[in-house]
């Protein structure tokens, strides 16, 4: 279903969240005068109030499939004291109130929005409340802490006298916000982390009147498809558009630099007029390059370039140089490189006015999207207005521009609205991408068959500088490439961990669980190899290595609770063995076990997925535990069989045939528990792949005896499962 945004709407709408903008980070009431009793009133930038006694929240993150509008949703109201059911939702403009209040930009992802957003939005809201409960206090001449609000009104216990927040709004906003509001206990939330909300996003998105950015139709708009070169960096050399343009419904057809955009009335005859047009492009700066080409690089950077020390503590080296003969463990572990993928393919609308942008984009980065179209298009930044829809899929990706600047130019360029949809294969082949990782490792074990040093080389290109807003710390080390790497929970002495920042012809980024991913596939992956070696069980190996570095209580709690839940201590007599991961990530602990039965010969069936959680307050177990859900599917996919090769320069792979993943049939079941340890607020969203790579291929080396140190799997000569799943 296609919903038409009628221009005055829009406009009106606008207007109307824009009377409500917090200067800064202060709780400024709205302009005396400014207030339209009639009309809905901003109490802040946050929350608006209608006479009828609906409130609405501007929220400021991305829906994308995680919850977040529900979960951001119930902080608010249960601070604000609204009645749920009387509860609408807006997306928020870009603006200084809706950045994040730890870094100080507007996007969604890192699993940051209710960790850092947490009690921003409490406070927000319990100074809205505040006023509430100050308006109906002067208008019944009594003591303001002598009201209470609850179901969107206020109440005076004493009398049982009360008034709807429509009714008191008005006189609320004329209230100076309170600066040091009262939070509400955790023991009075009604909502949060007391019932499984239906998530509030889902009825549209079931009966298709949800709008995502591949639905957006705005007045006068056109439709336009683009081609982009195979070859990354190539250009448009030359272009022939005559038997295009002569198609019908050609609007226009437009060189852009590394791309050819069609126009027309409709997609399907821009897509038509596309495949119409001849292009030769020029040679790519780097050549036609293939993947032995990619892991020449990789290998070179090993051999050659010297190492930035992340970590260096006591003297592996020596310790492993006295090491007797056959002491010494060396390994290497690889992950590919790979592709978001999401489903929704790239894609943006936009309309030029004069001097003004304005963009409808399934955005994770809208204070990214009006920066760089402005300095694009060469307006000041606030003339570029990005609305945000829903998101099919973001994983990252949609961090960053490139697909709003096309349509931009593309609009400017035809003078009229488009909406510019990449294809599938220009998705998957014209994108940045997660870069390989590969860790190469030394290490001996002590007396007591504890890790007595270990030398750790990390080689990575950058994920962090495409769609960070400033510089690294140390310019030769990208913190996100180090994750988990920089800080091991386990008490080893002699520990090194050098990084190697690599330059790659390939554009690159963040991918749903940043550098941790990779890095603890490779590190619990490692433990479990040091546990067979000392001949110790893999959880009582961990535990003992944990109990060395104080600090470790939650993470060993988590490890206790997965191996309870999944019986991965037990004596088992069906066939079926486990493998185990723990660790720390966006603020969250986690241990996950990996459930499956295998021949010798690498034919194997999943079963089971256990992971246990402490992500500080659970805020909303249902919601909370479909993400973890989520991530173990999507980590699944990754692990098994999705990767990236090169060939001419190019990304081989164009769509899911070659880029594979894993299907309902496919998936095995997954269960998750929670710690309430009252801690931190942590991250949900990138959590849940977190250790299931490391714990697949753990419980493969149970079944079988044979280390698997590459992924994705399907690359291991044999290597085939049972039932449906097919990793071919």
């Amino acid at each position: 279903m296609q919903t038409e945004i009628n221009r005055r709407s829009f406009l009106k709408t606008t207007v109307l969240v824009a009377g409500g903008f917090m200067l800064g980070r202060e709780f400024l009431p709205v302009l005396r005068g400014a207030v339209d009793a009639a009309g809905p009133v901003a109490l802040n930038a946050w929350i608006k109030i209608t006479p009828d006694n609906w409130t609405t929240l501007v929220l400021s993150q991305a829906e994308m499939g995680q919850g977040i509008e529900t979960t951001m949703s119930a902080i608010i109201a249960d601070e604000l004291g609204a009645d749920w059911t009387l509860v609408r939702r807006e997306n928020s403009p870009v603006g200084p109130a809706f950045q994040n209040p730890r870094i100080h930009w507007q996007f969604t992802g890192n699993a940051e929005s209710i960790q850092s957003f947490h009690t921003y939005i409490r406070t927000l809201a319990a100074a809205a409340r505040e006023m509430l409960t100050g308006a109906a206090a002067k208008k019944w001449g009594v003591s303001a802490a002598s009201l209470r609000a609850e179901n969107s009104h206020v109440l005076e216990p004493a009398s049982g006298r009360k008034m709807s927040f429509g009714e008191l709004a008005a006189a609320a906003a004329l209230i100076a916000p309170p600066e040091n509001p009262t939070l509400k206990p955790r023991e009075s939330w009604k909502l949060v982390g007391r019932v499984n909300l239906p998530r509030v996003d889902v009825p549209a998105k079931v009966d298709g009147s949800a709008v995502f950015g591949i639905d957006v139709v705005v007045p006068e708009m056109v439709h336009a498809a683009v081609v982009f070169p195979h070859a990354i960096g190539a250009k448009v050399a030359s272009f022939d558009a005559a038997e295009a343009k002569a198609l019908p419904g050609v609007v226009d057809i437009v060189p852009l630099g590394d791309a050819i955009v069609a126009v027309a009335e409709k997609y399907w005859q821009a897509a038509r007029a596309l495949a119409a047009v001849k292009v030769t492009w020029t040679e790519p700066p780097a050549g036609n390059f293939d993947t032995a080409t990619i892991d020449a690089l990789y290998s070179d950077a090993f051999a050659q370039k010297p190492f930035e020390p992340v970590v260096h503590d006591g003297d592996p080296s020596a310790v492993i140089s006295a090491a007797p003969a056959g002491k010494v463990l060396e390994v290497e572990y690889r992950s590919p490189w790979l592709a978001h993928a999401p489903l929704e393919p790239m894609n943006c609308t936009a309309r030029i006015d004069g001097d003004r942008c304005t963009l409808w984009a399934p955005t994770q980065g809208q204070e990214m999207c009006q920066l760089v179209v402005a300095l694009t298009l060469g307006i000041p930044k606030p003339n570029v207005t990005v609305n945000r829809t829903y998101l099919g899929g973001g994983f990252g990706r949609r961090l960053i521009a490139d697909y709003a600047v096309l349509a931009a130019l593309t609009a400017r360029a035809v003078k009229r609205p488009v909406k510019l949809i990449w294809s599938r294969e220009g998705d998957m082949r014209h994108s940045s991408y997660r870069p390989a990782f590969i860790q190469r490792a030394r290490a001996t074990l002590g007396s007591d068959g504890l890790p007595s040093a270990l030398e750790v080389r990390l080689v990575a290109p950058t994920i962090l500088k495409p769609v960070s807003p400033g510089p690294f710390p140390n310019p030769k080390i990208d913190p996100l490439c180090v994750e988990t790497l920089d800080e091991l929970p386990y008490g080893i002495e002699n520990l090194h961990v050098g990084f190697n920042l690599l330059e790659v012809p390939i554009p690159t980024m963040v991918l749903r669980t940043t550098g941790a991913g990779p890095n603890l596939f490779f590190r619990e992956a490692l433990i479990d190899e040091l546990a067979h070696q000392a001949g110790s069980d893999p959880y009582r190996y961990r535990r003992h290595l944990l109990k060395k570095k104080p600090g470790n209580e939650r993470l060993l709690a988590v490890l206790d609770l997965a191996v309870e839940k999944s019986g991965f201590s037990k004596p088992r007599a069906d066939g079926h063995f486990l493998g185990l991961a723990c660790g720390h990530g966006f603020g969250t602990y986690f241990a996950q076990v990996v459930e499956l039965s295998a021949t010798p010969d690498l034919v194997i069936d999943l079963h089971r997925v256990v992971s246990a959680i402490d992500c500080g307050q659970v805020l909303d177990p249902g919601i909370a535990s479909a993400s973890i859900a989520s991530g173990v599917v999507w980590a699944l996919s990754y692990a098994l069989s999705s990767e990236l090769t090169f060939k001419g320069g190019g990304v081989a792979e164009s769509n899911y045939d070659g880029f594979r993943i894993l299907t309902l049939p496919e998936t095995p079941s997954t269960e998750t528990f929670f710690i309430d340890s009252n801690g931190p607020l942590g991250g949900i969203g990138e959590v849940g792949p977190l250790g299931i790579a490391p714990a697949l291929t753990n419980a493969i080396f149970a079944a079988t005896g044979k280390r698997l140190r590459t992924l994705p799997l399907k690359r291991h000569a044999g290597v085939k499962t049972g039932g449906v799943l097919n990793l071919s």
